[in-house]
């Protein structure tokens, strides 16, 4: 009898579309319409400031217990604010820009498979309201500053054409940190945009300091009566799309000698530079006098790949894969949280959130409403009482095409299938042996950063080195000991369980011990493969979208002719000096010359450089391999 109860209410709620679907409007009147001391109070029209990284993985903040690559001002916006230990995303660039943006899970927009390539004929799409349009009637000033990859092969998929006033970055999903190129397949290209213009005005300064600038600025210039959306989306410490994945000015490298690993050294130098960028950011936000009415959210689009294409240095520790897999390290993500209009500050949320839920927590902020029903929830309530999140589910992906599915609900994940023929499905990450020097003396540090000495004045209480190291130690994950009756887990081969509440390592296959529960989360799961939009993506078309017809530039090629006669090709302008941002060489605009051969992936065609290049194409090789073996295949894998 017993279980006969239980099926029926599990069943019951998995089929009840208000289980499913957005909230926002019911925690808006629950947290308005009390009279008590408890009543949610929102803010009016608060400064919006995200800080995005870029295949940043989750150990690599320092608030997570690591001391090789110290962050001590997102470590500072952390501990000012609220660490969010239980925070989700897509488990790739593309999609999780796109949950971010629309407020809607990727399976419900048609972006849940793999990344936009530089050459595919499609973007997120166009019927689809995003933040800074939602923003726009409220007053808002918008601005994207990095990278945007959520489509160009149409203007009308670009940044300032949906809704935001001024855009500074790149398109695609990286490039070189220097000569600002993508190298992708056959073509080579030049991809950085002052709003739809082509720029070259940061030609051979590193890009994380570039994008650290524009934001500066762009809160300089503002007018602070005028509420203000700055997304700064670092393409760091995201590998370079070129023939040497991992870059760094030298200065910063050399200032972690301690790391005898060139590669991991440069990784640390990406990361280091990216957090200083970030000081700077809230150091101007501070000398505007805009703190007092702003929230900062900081996290990584995704987690660290490890393994495959494009991969670096990062550390997903302790958790199971990396990016572009159903694992906890793909999905579970660094995250941090500041506004003085928090009322629960100085701590470690475990309260589940997934990046879809910014939209209509913004949203609510600015007393605007969503045009649809979303999958984001409002979860200020949440941030600012501490009470608990109204998410109960997360659909972390169902994509048809790799036959793969990943989904959690009420504490427990269910996997069946996996990517890339499961080579991302171990224990990929580990924590480093070479600790920074100066982590003996890690809470000084922190408070010594920019970002404390801004967001300090506003604390609920006065934190200290103890109180520091206490909240570092609550954020830390710890892994739950393998148990005898648990299987092993092969996605391949068939769905694995875990009760990921209490196992984050995923460390313990229980589909066998809960049969029922299994069971349960199949019926649920199904219910929501019903309601997925199949993937848009296409096939990339490299002849078309060359840049040797755009004067070596990636343009939105489905909307004009070829500019570049077929019979020339374009000479990249000259760079050389690429040490520091304020390399001040004249830069020369492109010149037409005699066709002559196309540079190779493994050279340089604006500078050679005596940087060490890790060979990454050639190291995938076999990995490519197994790929297309596997799309052969994978395409076919039963998703029941």
């Amino acid at each position: 009898m017993r279980l006969v109860i239980l099926l029926v209410f599990f069943v019951s709620g998995c089929c009840s579309k208000s289980n499913i679907k957005w909230k926002h409007s019911s925690a808006i009147k629950a947290g308005r319409s009390s009279g008590t001391s408890d009543e949610v109070k929102y803010p009016d029209r608060p400064h919006i400031i995200i800080l995005m990284a870029d295949d940043m993985g989750f150990d690599d903040v320092s608030f997570h217990g690591s001391s090789q690559i110290l962050t001590p001002n997102i470590d500072a916006l952390a501990y000012q604010g609220m660490i969010l230990n239980r925070h989700y995303t897509p488990n790739l660039c593309t999609p999780s820009r796109a949950s971010l943006l629309t407020g809607m899970n990727p399976v419900h927009t048609g972006m849940q498979h793999y990344v936009l390539g530089a050459c595919e004929p499609y973007g997120l799409p166009l019927n689809l309201k995003i933040l800074p349009q939602y923003l726009k009637p409220a007053g808002y000033r918008s601005h994207l500053v990095g990278k945007w990859h959520l489509g160009s092969a149409r203007k009308a998929y670009t940044p300032t054409e949906r809704g935001f006033d001024s855009f500074f970055g790149l398109y695609s999903g990286g490039f070189d940190y220097y000569n600002h190129t993508v190298s992708e397949m056959d073509v080579f290209g030049y991809d950085f945009r002052r709003n739809l213009d082509i720029t070259y005005e940061g030609l051979g300064k590193y890009a994380t300091d570039l994008f650290t600038k524009e934001s500066v600025k762009i809160i300089r210039q503002h007018n602070t009566a005028v509420p203000l959306l700055l997304i700064t989306s670092f393409n760091a410490p995201h590998a370079a799309i070129s023939s040497i994945p991992l870059e760094a000015p030298a200065n910063e490298i050399d200032k972690l000698n301690y790391i005898p690993d060139p590669d991991l050294r440069t990784y640390a130098a990406m990361v280091t530079r990216m957090d200083r960028g970030i000081g700077r950011i809230i150091k101007e936000l501070d000398r505007k006098e805009m703190l007092s009415n702003s929230i900062i959210l900081f996290y990584s689009d995704n987690g660290a790949p490890i393994r495959g294409l494009y991969s670096t240095r990062g550390s997903n520790f302790p958790l199971r894969g990396q990016k572009n897999s159903p694992w906890e390290g793909g999905v579970r993500v660094a995250a941090a949280v500041w506004s003085p209009m928090m009322e629960v500050r100085h701590g470690v949320s475990n309260q589940l959130i997934h990046n879809s839920d910014w939209l209509p927590t913004f949203l609510a902020m600015a007393g605007t409403r969503p045009v649809r029903n979303l999958d984001g929830f409002d979860i200020w309530p949440t941030l600012q009482k501490g009470l608990p999140s109204p998410r109960q589910t997360i659909i972390h992906n169902i994509d048809p095409i790799d036959g793969y599915s990943s989904f959690y609900y009420n504490g427990w994940k269910y996997i069946n299938g996996t990517t890339v023929g499961g080579m991302y499905d171990g224990w990929l990450s580990f924590r480093s042996k070479y600790p920074n020097p100066l982590a003996n003396n890690y809470p000084e540090v922190v408070m010594a950063s920019d970002t404390w000495k801004s967001l300090s004045p506003f604390a609920l209480r006065q934190l200290t080195p103890r109180s520091i190291t206490k909240i570092r130690k609550n954020a830390r994950i710890f892994c739950q000991p393998k148990v005898p009756y648990a299987m092993e887990c092969n996605p391949l081969l068939g769905p694995c369980l875990f009760k990921i509440i209490d196992d984050p390592c995923e460390l313990n296959n229980l589909i066998t011990t809960f049969p029922l529960h299994a069971y349960l989360m199949k019926v649920r799961l199904n219910k929501e493969k019903a309601n997925i939009v199949y993937p848009i993506n296409r096939p990339n078309d490299y002849e078309a979208c060359n840049p040797d017809l755009y004067n070596g530039t990636f343009t939105w090629w489905l909307d004009q002719p070829p500019t570049t006669p077929s019979n020339t090709t374009v000479v990249m302008p000259q760079k050389v000096n690429f040490t520091s941002l304020d390399a001040s060489q004249p830069v020369n605009e492109p010149a037409v010359t005699e066709k002559r051969p196309y540079f190779s992936i493994f050279q340089s065609p604006v500078v050679k450089t005596t940087r060490r290049p890790i060979k990454i194409f050639i190291k995938l090789i076999p990995e490519v391999s197994k790929l297309e073996n596997f799309q052969k295949t994978g395409r076919n894998l039963i998703m029941n």
